[in-house]
């Protein structure tokens, strides 16, 4: 259960790597422990998700826990660079000089690159310990958990905290 924790751990670096800034650096309000409380209930139904689904032990939970996170400080700087690129995009107010705009493109380009080969090497690395189908159900379970971090963020007008009211939208008891 520990280990899953940890894999939990994992995806919630993962999310914060490729969320929007500023979801995370906006100020707690409200009571620290009912955000904590709320994310350690997604994180509990997400750990009995992937040891149902999955059906992955200890050794394999360990081994995925360890690939994902060392791919963390790179999606992590490919998040960051790719951010200033598309801020860089939205403040633009004239047209650029060809020489600078080649630059920008060139960039981008080098940016989603470099996150293709990322996913490549990271995919082939999991693919070692668990089959493709389980690979391909656990990318399901990870966007469903992001989908459902970015739900409860839209459902709390962009605070970054939780609402405290009823769920809406159903959620089919995935986190």
């Amino acid at each position: 259960m520990n280990t899953l924790r940890s894999l939990l751990g994992v995806l919630a670096l993962t999310l914060l790597a490729i969320l929007p800034e500023g979801v995370t650096a906006q100020p707690r309000q409200g009571p620290p422990d009912g955000r904590e409380h709320l994310e350690q209930r997604v994180r509990d139904r997400f750990d009995s998700l992937i040891r149902n689904e999955l059906a992955i032990d200890e050794s394999t939970a360990v081994r995925l826990r360890e690939t994902m996170e060392s791919f963390i400080p790179e999606r992590r700087a490919l998040g960051m660079r790719n951010g200033e690129l598309r801020r860089r995009l939205r403040e633009l107010d004239a047209v650029l000089p060809p020489v600078e705009a080649k630059e920008i493109l060139d960039d981008l380009i080098e940016v989603q690159e470099a996150e293709v080969s990322l996913f490549a090497r990271e995919q082939a690395r999991i693919l070692e310990f668990l089959s493709p189908g389980q690979l391909l159900r656990f990318y399901a379970l990870r966007d469903q958990f992001e989908e459902r971090v970015r739900r409860l963020r839209d459902q709390s007008g962009g605070s970054g905290e939780v609402p405290s009211g009823p769920r809406r939208g159903g959620g089919g008891g995935h986190p």
